[in-house]
């Protein structure tokens, strides 16, 4: 048999580019985020804003300051001026959306990010998680979580949720397996911060894998499901219950 020319060759490649390029284009893009606002009935997030920075600041900045910043890229902060211009560096950051976490209790207590979104490929990360201690373990901040995964999957059509955080962050580790993540493996080396090379734990969800870690937060979150303030079951009980 002979072989084809060396025009026939590369009319083949290209045409086989080609069909790569429908078959993508036809799975279809995720949609590029944006700030919104979601409503819960214990939280709510909106676009952040440089009136949001005094608060989030004085609540992070108090007795577990230390705590809550270790495992950040950056701070804590010296001052309030320093956090401001901090704040206006996420704000003109157009690669991350930023959305400012309100209670009716305590008020502005934190942010959560989209950020690394690959839209033609649907996958997107969420990350930079800041909770001052009034948010810390309460339902809201579960509720956050949910609203912000749901409008993820539901809304912008991402099919892979990717959450990361080095190897010695226990909290966000524990965090990533109640939620419902799956630990896909370690990155040597793979982030730099504050000045020192460390591992970083990759987790990730799936679209198919939200129908039903989203029905096990809707379970959760149920009035029926707590007494005095209380949960009856665990998010990871319910959700376990449910696959089986």
């Amino acid at each position: 048999m002979s072989r084809p020319a060396a025009g026939e060759s590369l009319g083949a490649e290209m045409a086989g580019q080609e069909t790569w390029k429908r078959l993508s284009k036809e799975a279809g893009s995720a949609i590029v985020p944006s700030a919104v606002t979601l409503l819960g009935n214990h939280v709510s997030l909106a676009p952040l804003g440089p009136e949001d920075a005094d608060d989030i600041f004085r609540l992070t900045h108090a007795g577990e300051r230390d705590a809550i910043w270790a495992e950040m890229k950056v701070g804590p902060f010296d001052s309030v001026e320093s956090f401001w211009a901090h704040v206006g560096e996420l704000l003109n950051d157009r690669s991350r959306t930023f959305l400012t976490l309100r209670t009716s209790a305590a008020g502005r207590v934190g942010w959560l990010c989209l950020m690394e979104a690959r839209p033609a490929h649907r996958v997107i990360e969420l990350g930079y998680v800041l909770f001052a201690p009034a948010l810390q373990q309460t339902i809201a901040a579960s509720e956050s979580f949910f609203l912000i995964m749901r409008h993820i999957f539901d809304d912008l059509g991402y099919r892979r949720l990717e959450w990361t955080c080095t190897t010695g962050n226990a909290k966000s580790r524990r965090a990533a397996d109640r939620l419902g993540f799956v630990f896909e493996g370690i990155l040597r080396d793979g982030l730099i911060l504050k000045g020192r090379a460390v591992d970083i734990c990759m987790y990730s969800m799936l679209a198919r894998e939200w129908a039903l870690a989203g029905a096990a937060f809707e379970a959760w979150l149920s009035h029926d499901n707590f007494v005095d303030g209380r949960q009856i079951r665990s998010l990871k009980e319910i959700r376990t219950a449910n696959a089986e």
